[in-house]
């Protein structure tokens, strides 16, 4: 990540129904929650939906909100105003005065462990399974039972992600160029058998506008769940 800068509120843009994360500050390794937002009046106070989790906030509570946004993450203080139940779940945040943001590199990779497929351009009926090893904004680190091919290689890629956003599980198909390949040893869970792993480390080339977007949040989620 980048180096962080302090911004005011209307400078994230953030639209109705974007997806939060909200946790108490006054805790040791505090529990993330997941909220959106319903609106807000400038300088006075937020509207979240209240977490799905319930009791876990209440009135009076300090927290911490975090939100993604394009390639950057928002981080702001707040405290929890009121906790209401009817005519429908939702809390009241005083406004926040002060507000950081941490630009995401598109060089960030985070852990993965996801299955994909990949293709030869020249022969897509015929494809190999492989595992997802880490992902990035611009690229993947893909291990394979045999190399796929050369540095320089191009291959279709098709993988699937979780869109939290609608909750669905959305595949993910792309060209990439190798532009590495390391191998090394691996062996089965009981130790018992080893064999050799190839790596290869690909750049995307074509990923659409939508895929992006939900590219961009499994790397933000990713990176918050292992900051907290």
């Amino acid at each position: 990540m980048t180096k962080k800068s302090t911004i005011e509120f209307e400078d994230m843009g953030l639209q109705v129904g974007v997806r939060m994360q909200i946790m108490p500050s006054q805790t040791v390794n505090p529990a993330v929650h997941y909220t959106s937002l319903i609106g807000f009046v400038s300088g006075e106070y937020l509207l979240l939906k209240t977490p799905a989790e319930k009791g876990v906030l209440h009135q009076g509570d300090e927290v911490i909100v975090r939100v993604f946004s394009g390639v950057s993450v928002y981080t702001f203080s707040s405290q929890v105003e009121a906790v209401l139940t009817t005519p429908h779940a939702y809390m009241v945040l005083a406004f926040p005065s002060a507000i950081q943001k941490v630009g995401l590199r598109k060089a960030v990779r985070v852990k993965a462990n996801l299955p994909v497929k990949i293709k030869n351009p020249l022969d897509p009926q015929n494809f190999k399974t492989a595992t997802l090893s880490d992902i990035s904004l611009s690229g993947a680190l893909v291990s394979t039972a045999r190399p796929l091919g050369a540095s320089g290689d191009m291959v279709e890629i098709e993988f699937t992600l979780r869109d939290q956003a609608s909750n669905t599980d959305v595949t993910i198909t792309t060209t990439a160029s190798i532009r590495s390949v390391q191998q090394s040893a691996g062996s089965t869970a009981d130790g018992a058998t080893f064999h050799t792993v190839y790596s290869h480390g690909i750049n995307f080339h074509d990923v659409g506008v939508s895929d992006q977007a939900i590219l961009q949040n499994f790397v933000y989620e990713t990176l918050l769940i292992h900051r907290t």
